[in-house]
This record gives C-alpha cells, structure tokens and sequence, in this order.
C-alpha cells in the first residue's frame, strides 16, 4: 500500500511541477507591448493559447504597433504572430518558457531595412520573419497568469519587443 500511494503521489508532484497550463487548456489574453525601436513605441495586443499537454503551448496573436506623445507622423502597424514555446524551467507557481515561430506584419519601414533583416522576405506589402520568444508565466489564480515577455525578430532589431500582459482560462477548475 505504500508504494502505491508512493507512486501516486510522485506522479501527482511531477505533473504539478511540469505543467504550464492544464493538458487541453485554451487561454485567452491581452498585452502591452513595447517596442526596442523607438521609446515613443508602444503597443496592445491579444492573444490565444492551446495547451494540448502539460509542457507545449501553441499561441496566436494579434499585436498593434504605434507611437504616442511624438509630433512626426509616424504610422502604426500590425503584426501577426503564431508559434509554440515549451518548458524551460518550472518553479511553481512561476514558469520560464522558451519558444519560436513565425512572425508577419505590415510596417512600411521594412522596405529600408530589408537588405539587413537575417530571416525576412516580403510580399505585397506583408513582411514575413521568425521570431523567438522568451516568456516568464506566473499563476495568481487557478485560472489567471500573468506573464512577461521577449520577442527577438528576424526582421531586424527595430522590430524587438518586451509584452507584459495576463491570460485567462474561461474553462479552468
């Protein structure tokens, strides 16, 4: 009988302390954003996440670039992003993911920088790149994280971008 209740709760304690989010969990969150470009920068952003298991997350997201407080007409853009991060290191309640994916956006600034971009082509008026993510997760609630995060962009330094934001689980326990 102690074995058995060994086993259990050694599986119990490993999956507490590897999960990210529960197994088949979809989050929904929302972001500010900002940019390394410029210190007028800055941005808001949503975002959904699917957690099939306990250490992968695939995540969507929609972010809006634009700068404030600057007398120069400078535009905004929007970006497109979709990727998957998993398990770097797992204190919980706190957790560091680490992740890739692809990036798309439409800022017309491209054009210039093209040339230096590292993996970034464009077509139309549409810039595609990877991106690399550096995320810190911590749970305050069952079904609210909060998070920060870092960007790295293969279209070039400007594009780098620092998201704090939260997400919540409408399906969590």
């Amino acid at each position: 009988m102690k074995r058995i209740l060994f086993v259990v709760i050694l599986a119990c304690l490993s999956s507490v302390l590897n999960a990210q989010y529960e197994p088949s969990a979809i989050n929904y969150g929302v972001v500010a954003i900002k940019s390394f470009s410029s210190i007028e920068e800055v941005g808001l952003g949503v975002r959904m996440e699917y957690a099939p298991n306990c250490y992968t997350t695939y995540m969507g997201e929609y972010n809006r670039l634009f700068s404030i407080g600057t007398s120069d007409e400078i535009e905004g853009y929007n970006e497109l992003a979709l990727g998957v991060n998993l398990i770097l290191f797992n204190w919980y309640p706190t957790t560091i993911t680490a992740g890739f994916g692809y990036i798309g956006n439409d800022s017309s600034l491209f054009e210039e920088i093209e040339d230096d971009a590292l993996i970034a082509f464009r077509s139309g008026d549409f810039n595609h790149g990877a991106q690399i993510k550096l995320r810190a997760l911590h749970q305050i609630a069952i079904p609210v994280h909060i998070f920060a995060e870092f960007n790295l962009k293969s279209l070039g330094e400007q594009y780098h971008t620092f998201l704090i934001g939260f997400s919540y689980d409408f399906d969590a326990r």
